[in-house]
């Protein structure tokens, strides 16, 4: 594994040397370059790869047998929805923004506009795409009185070169806003920032659905003011690898985070998925459900963990982590937290692996269904559960 960050060095090197990036972020990524020379490649004794094979993050991904579980992702029509293509030369498929929507890349950003992420050994992953991305920017969208729909597409033509992308969200004051990402193709790092004003609404979806011969690896961050409503649904399906990290910090009273993730695996897949919740102030809720389907020889990780800070009472928090096997060798693991240091909270959180229910089955066959029928309808069932927004 030492190849890997070794590799992440001297590619981050080479970028600096030829960067024209502007002189604060040449600074921060060579922060970023002196704090990864003190930090281990991923690996299973970090918490948040124990159960993945970061071995993975290496290989040509030719190496892997390619199957496809996925049905073809629809992009909204552009007169339903502003359809942001990020592709190697930055963000494509815009003529003349609408008033509400600004798009600057990194070198047009001023120093004041970045938002920092604290990386350390557990998401060193995260901290090599402050080293090495080359597209994303910044992401502002205005104060306007009615709904509005973005789909972010990533779409990179060369399938097995890594690449990193940095979006920053930036959305005004009681903003109702729908912003969707989906993965066309490439093996893809992405960081996303999401800085919500008071009163913003979000309903963010993450559509990641892969071959298993692909890879997508993500950070989401959530910064959270006062009187927020954020409703974030994923779906994770397929992929040789997929690494999701969902950190939320509320900071103000009054908002809420409702999150369901739909995990699926199949042949040899990995997928891990963790969400952190920091409940900082307090008078938030936050709700995580996942509901995770592993198959053949794959495996999933899940984990939701919440931290209640001193003084953050009547912080309402729900972790509810349902997970299936339809196979003997496929394996999930699955871990809800609570990290309360507050008195007056109400928390709950549960987590079960288990198989389809047999009774079920027998139920439904001998009501005419055929066996593969019915196991569909228990699946989509179970899925059903995690459905947000």
């Amino acid at each position: 594994m030492v190849g890997l960050i070794r590799n992440w060095l001297e590619q981050a090197k080479l970028s600096s040397e030829i960067s024209n990036k502007p002189s604060w972020l040449q600074a921060k990524r060579q922060d970023a370059l002196l704090q990864m020379q003190t930090l281990d490649p991923p690996g299973r004794r970090l918490e948040t790869w124990r159960y993945t094979d970061a071995h993975r993050l290496r290989m040509e991904l030719n190496e892997f047998q390619s199957t496809n579980h996925c049905e073809q992702q629809k992009i909204t029509d552009a007169d339903e929805s502003i359809v942001i293509v990020v592709d190697e030369t930055g963000y494509m498929g815009l003529g003349d923004c609408p008033d509400w929507l600004e798009l600057q890349s990194v070198a047009d950003m001023e120093a004041k506009d970045w938002h920092d992420c604290d990386f350390d050994q557990e998401t060193v992953v995260n901290l090599a795409n402050l080293l090495l991305f080359q597209t994303g920017g910044l992401i502002s969208i205005k104060a306007i009185d009615q709904p509005v729909h973005i789909q972010l597409v990533y779409a990179f033509d060369e399938p097995n070169a890594w690449q990193y992308v940095r979006n920053q969200f930036n959305v005004a004051a009681q903003v109702n806003v729908s912003i969707t990402e989906l993965h066309q193709s490439g093996r893809i790092n992405t960081v996303n920032i999401f800085n919500l004003s008071d009163g913003v609404e979000l309903n963010r979806k993450q559509d990641i659905c892969l071959s298993s011969s692909e890879q997508f690896i993500s950070f989401n961050q959530f910064e959270v003011s006062e009187g927020v409503s954020v409703s974030s649904m994923n779906h994770h399906i397929g992929g040789s690898l997929q690494h999701h990290n969902h950190t939320v910090n509320f900071n103000a009273k009054g908002s809420k985070y409702t999150s369901g993730s739909i995990n699926k695996t199949f042949d040899n897949n990995q997928i891990t998925d963790i969400v952190n919740v920091n409940h900082h102030y307090a008078g938030n809720q936050s709700d995580v459900t996942h509901r995770s389907i592993a198959k053949d020889q794959s495996q999933i990780y899940n984990n939701a963990k919440a931290l209640v800070a001193v003084g953050a009472d009547q912080s309402e928090i729900e972790q509810d982590l349902k997970n299936i096997l339809l196979s003997p060798d496929a394996k999930i693991f699955s871990k809800p937290e609570l990290e309360v240091y507050a008195d007056e909270v109400i928390a709950a959180h549960g987590s079960t692996i288990g198989a389809l229910d047999d009774a079920a089955l027998f139920y439904l066959q001998s009501r005419g269904v055929d066996i593969e029928q019915a196991r569909d309808i228990m699946i989509e069932s179970f899925e059903q559960e995690a459905l947000i927004g």
